[in-house]
């Protein structure tokens, strides 16, 4: 189908069952008969490690490239007049994160960086606690990776708006070296003909 889910690194996992299949193999030339039971014991514990592995852990390419942390460079919106703009969500100075484990979990964060404080503690007024949506961005779920298609599907299961669980945000995506760029799929806001998301890897 070509598409993958996240995936944590098996290397140690499968170089046991490689060693295993490989000694087994070294072994036919030079177990006896009534020997053979030993070697078929280490050629299906090596099957084992391998199958009992879900097909996600085996994943790579784009899938791969994809986990991490990523700190937002910026974020703007294409006019359909050919002007740009900044995410009005993020602003022009925009900061955020957005994490993609290899287990197959995606959590995001941002928020405008001029967000005023509230008057009172963690009390908002009426109009700040409306004001919350139009400044802030945040998510978490899974995700899955459509490496043929270019896009990953962020599956939302908790959302600062509660409408939004259970939705898919489909983001195509491009990584160059340390530079991811997600781009929202249509439908976009009204009046928005592109919208680009600009992420750095954190190391």
């Amino acid at each position: 189908m070509g598409v993958i889910s996240g995936a944590r690194d098996t290397g140690a996992i499968r170089m046991a069952a490689i060693d295993a299949i490989a000694g087994a193999a070294v072994e036919c030339n030079y177990t006896a008969v009534d020997g053979g039971h030993m070697k078929r014991a280490k050629l299906i514990t090596a099957a084992l490690l391998i199958a009992t592995q879900p097909a996600a852990t085996m994943a790579r390419g784009a899938n791969a490239r994809l986990v991490g942390t990523w700190r937002l460079v910026s974020a703007t919106q294409i006019m359909a007049d050919g002007t740009e703009r900044p995410d009005p969500n993020v602003g022009a100075q925009g900061r955020g994160y957005i994490i993609y484990t290899g287990t197959g979990q995606v959590c995001a964060m941002l928020g405008h960086s001029e967000r005023a404080r509230w008057a009172s503690g963690d009390q908002p007024t009426e109009a700040e606690a409306k004001a919350i949506p139009e400044n802030m961005v945040a998510y978490c779920g899974t995700y899955t990776v459509d490496e043929a298609g270019g896009f990953v599907l962020h599956h939302v299961e908790l959302d600062l708006s509660p409408n939004r669980a259970g939705t898919d945000r489909k983001r195509f995506f491009t990584i160059s070296g340390d530079r991811l760029i997600l781009r929202p799929a249509p439908p976009l806001p009204k009046g928005v003909q592109d919208w680009t998301v600009t992420w750095q890897r954190v190391r």
